[in-house]
Formats: C-alpha cells, sequence, structure tokens
C-alpha cells in the first residue's frame, strides 16, 4: 500500500460495502451490460469515448442490429459506417472500428485478443479501453479508471484531484474485491454517475470536451452528414451551411484527408472507399 494514500483495511470494507449497497438499489440496466461478447463490448466502448451514455444507446443498439460481428462489420463500406455514426461525434471512431474489425479477422482468427498489450495496438483504443474491454467482457481482474471512477476515489478518500492516474490505478487496485470486477467497475460508475452528479465535488475532469457550436467538430460533422447523402459536396456549400470562412472549412477538410476519410477533387469533396 503506498505511504503517501494511506487506505486502512476498515476503510476498504466500508467502501464496498458502500457501493455495493448503492449498486443493488440502483443499477442501470444498459444493454451492453447484458452481455459478454467481445465485439459488442468494444463497440459500446469506443463509442462511449467523450460521448454520454443517453447519446450513445440509440447509436449502439442500431450499430449491433446492421452489423452483428467482426466479419460483417470488417466488410462494410464507408459510407455504411459514416451514416449509421452521423451526429454521435468523432467521425474518425467509426473508421477505427472498422479496423479493428479487420485486424480480429485477419490476425487474430476472428476473436478479440485477451492481452492488453495486443489490444493496444489496436487502433482506438488506449489504456483505459483496453481495461474495458478486458474487465467487461472477460472479467479480468484489473482495475480501469474512467471519468467516474476517478471521481469516486478521489471523493470517497479525500484524495488531492491532481492525483497522477498511476496512484488512482493503485487506489483502484488495492480497494477492489477478488472477484467480479466486472461488476464491481459497473457499481462505482454507477456511484459516480448518479451520487456523486448530484454534488458539487470541485473534481474537474481530465479532459474537457470543447464547444460544439462554431468548432472545427461542426465542420466536419457536416461535411461527413452531405456525403452521407450525397456522392459529392462542394466547399462552398460548406462554407454557406454553416456560415463559416472558406479557411475555416479548409482547415476541416484538411483533416478529413489527413485522416483518410474524404478526397479533394476540382475543389468538391467525396468519401474515401
Amino acid at each position: 500500500m503506498m505511504s503517501s494514500i494511506p487506505i486502512t483495511h476498515s476503510d476498504i470494507i466500508a467502501f464496498r460495502r458502500k457501493i455495493r449497497t448503492f449498486y443493488k438499489k440502483h443499477r442501470r440496466d444498459l444493454p451492453f451490460r447484458n452481455t459478454t461478447d467481445p465485439y459488442r463490448i468494444t463497440i459500446s466502448e469506443i463509442m462511449l469515448q467523450q460521448t454520454q451514455v443517453d447519446r450513445v444507446l440509440p447509436y449502439y443498439q442500431e450499430w449491433i442490429k446492421r452489423w452483428s460481428g467482426w466479419t460483417e462489420l470488417a466488410l462494410a463500406s464507408r459510407k455504411e459506417l459514416l451514416t449509421q455514426w452521423s451526429g454521435l461525434g468523432y467521425n474518425r471512431r467509426a473508421m477505427y472500428l472498422q479496423e479493428i474489425a479487420k485486424r480480429v479477422v485477419n490476425d487474430f482468427n476472428s476473436k478479440l485478443p485477451l492481452t492488453e498489450k495486443d489490444l493496444l495496438t489496436l487502433p482506438g483504443i488506449g489504456q483505459y479501453t483496453a481495461r474495458a474491454i478486458l474487465v467487461f467482457a472477460f472479467n479480468k481482474q484489473i482495475p480501469c479508471i474512467e471519468t467516474n471512477i476517478r471521481k469516486v476515489l478521489i471523493h470517497e478518500f479525500n484524495l488531492d484531484p491532481t492525483t497522477s492516474k498511476s496512484d488512482l490505478l493503485d487506489v483502484a487496485q488495492i480497494v477492489m474485491p477478488n472477484r467480479d470486477a466486472r461488476n464491481w467497475h459497473y457499481a462505482l460508475m454507477d456511484y459516480g454517475a448518479l451520487m456523486l452528479n448530484k454534488r458539487s465535488l470541485n473534481i474537474s475532469p481530465q479532459q474537457k470536451q470543447s464547444r460544439f457550436i462554431g468548432s472545427n467538430r461542426q465542420i466536419r460533422g457536416e461535411i461527413i452528414r452531405q456525403l452521407t447523402t450525397k456522392k459529392s459536396v462542394g466547399i462552398n456549400i460548406i462554407s454557406q451551411t454553416l456560415k463559416r470562412s472558406v479557411k475555416d472549412v479548409s482547415t476541416a477538410v484538411d483533416s478529413l484527408i489527413s485522416e483518410g476519410i474524404i478526397s479533394l477533387r476540382n475543389n468538391r469533396l467525396y468519401l474515401r472507399n
């Protein structure tokens, strides 16, 4: 146990009892919690990156209806993917999901790898997402920390909000029960989301989502939205639709081109195949 963050055995027992009691009464019934399918867990975790649960739910359900597994997703067209994703934001995540599907099919015999090291080689998957997949799909006894879990640990153990991620992972490891990591992490998330959101905790999130209206993200989203309904679109049309300068639109266009999502020919934009 870290000497800089003293946590007694009685603290741990009381904390576990508190979280479990809350979860028993207030567990959220979410569709991606009613499965341990690695494909479905991965879809939900990528969708939930920087996006609220309520926004994700309809997209997740429609996505699963359309592509039920890695092979189907790997074969989808770019237009189908972005049409299904349209409105969820950060469209590159849809590309990541298909790239993951192709890697799983081609490199891992259509089975998601079971180690954090291998998962981290897949596009769009960082430490939290890799660990979340291992916990929620395979019930691995490892700690993972997202916004709500971070908030719970800081609040309940009176930690400095600037406590490092590595120290928080140590705390999470210490207080985690010896079995059923899956439901333990769901319980922590629910306590943070449902209980602590009602209080003014003065705990700033580590990542703040930038304003959407007037942002580069809004321009990118509009470009993708238009290209899912027509073959091509002119830069001037995007500029007029959003009342943004051609320079601003061109900046967004450059970023989408660099990510391999669109191409530019004769001042018109096209989705790449």
